[in-house]
């Protein structure tokens, strides 16, 4: 650790001082003989990075298959798992089961046929932290669907034979812990749908009337056929599927030791470009980033360092405290990161995209501006804890 606690704790009183580093309160904390000055990097690289999004315990699971020009094919599975206790007797038969998927997501041909088969998840699984690569055990077809409207609310009623195996596991007590759920298979699709997790639901009607089992896990599991295919002076940039975007600037050789009062990351999006797409085809655009850095250890997970939503002028600022922070600590050798990414937060889950200018896009390629200020510190005082 090269610096010295003291000089950490001036300069984060500085960065709480205010959210804007070029106020007053923050000159004033400086004093009047202090001067403000800014200086921007451009990144150093910017590229497409291996990050497998996590998509368990997400408020929504998508469903289907869509081939995009810009961002590839795509296959979606979702699985939901359900819960809750049987309103009738133990003796009440059950005469009908329905699914019912409450539709909140389009990507893809909105003219296109939805098809996926329905089976049943056979081992226990854990929704925290589930990434979109993970294979879950399933058992064979239930029962083939195929949705050729875009109705939002999807009903499926299960076969007779498939009640008649279930009927004592729907009944029982330990439901919750003894169902593993359902996984939805695409089956040629030509769009890719989202099912809100908060109002599907699996309703099972008994002599006693109806009894509603809500969701209680969800995940997406995403199979990706072709790559994107992004103009030379993009980043692609896609939730759920990838890439996500690893990228750093030269910071140690300008910043090495220096108290800062701000800083503000700025990337650039094309918003024309990212949502041309073929007729009815509809591919969301990307309304949020977030900021992370990637340490060396990879069992610890990546600090959050901030989030941007995309402005009007198709632009993402990162700004404010945490950043400033983040960066002082940096600078001050007390943190140490292998690389920065942009990521979607996880909640979003969908497969919505932007193109983002590249480090040779001149003006509009990733940029860092940090403010700091000129100060001189008598470091063998501070080291040696003198005052």
């Amino acid at each position: 650790m090269r610096p010295t606690c003291c000089y950490l704790l001036f300069s984060l009183l500085v960065l709480a001082a205010c959210t804007d580093p070029t106020s007053d309160v923050g000159l004033n904390l400086l004093g009047e003989s202090g001067s403000l000055h800014t200086q921007t990097l451009t990144a150093t690289s910017f590229s497409p990075s291996s990050l497998v999004d996590i998509t368990g315990a997400a408020p929504r699971v998508l469903v289907g298959g869509a081939d995009d020009p810009l961002t590839g094919q795509v296959e979606a599975s979702g699985f939901l798992d359900f819960a809750g206790e049987f309103s009738g007797a133990p003796s009440d038969a059950i005469s009908a089961v329905q699914l019912r998927l409450v539709r909140d997501y389009d990507f893809g041909d909105t003219t296109g046929v939805l098809q996926f088969s329905l089976h049943q998840v056979l081992a226990e699984w854990d929704q925290s932290g589930l990434k979109a690569n993970t294979a879950l055990t399933i058992g064979p077809e239930i029962i083939n669907v195929n949705v050729a409207t875009r109705d939002s609310l999807i009903m499926i009623d299960l076969p007779a034979s498939w009640i008649d195996a279930n009927e004592n596991l729907l009944r029982s007590d330990n439901f919750g812990s003894e169902f593993y759920g359902f996984a939805f298979i695409d089956n040629g699709s030509e769009q890719v749908v989202g099912f809100n997790s908060t109002s599907t639901t699996l309703v099972a009607t008994s002599t006693a009337g109806p009894t509603t089992f809500t969701v209680s896990s969800t995940y997406t599991k995403f199979d990706r056929k072709t790559e994107p295919a992004a103009p030379d002076e993009f980043v692609l940039f896609q939730d759920g599927t990838g890439p996500a975007i690893a990228l750093d600037f030269d910071l140690e050789f300008y910043f090495s030791d220096r108290s800062i009062n701000g800083a503000v990351l700025t990337f650039s999006a094309d918003t024309i470009a990212s949502q041309h797409t073929p007729p009815n085809f509809v591919r969301p655009l990307l309304h949020r980033l977030q900021l992370v850095a990637v340490t060396s250890d990879q069992e610890a997970p990546a600090i959050l360092v901030g989030e941007a939503d995309l402005t009007g002028e198709g632009k993402y600022r990162f700004s404010g405290q945490d950043l400033s922070v983040f960066f002082q600590s940096v600078f001050l050798g007390t943190l140490e990161y292998d690389y920065l990414e942009l990521r979607a937060p996880v909640i979003n889950n969908g497969l919505n995209t932007v193109l983002l200018y590249g480090i040779n896009a001149g003006n509009l390629s990733p940029r860092a501006t940090f403010i700091s200020s000129h100060i001189t510190f008598d470091r063998r005082l501070v080291s040696s804890g003198k005052s």
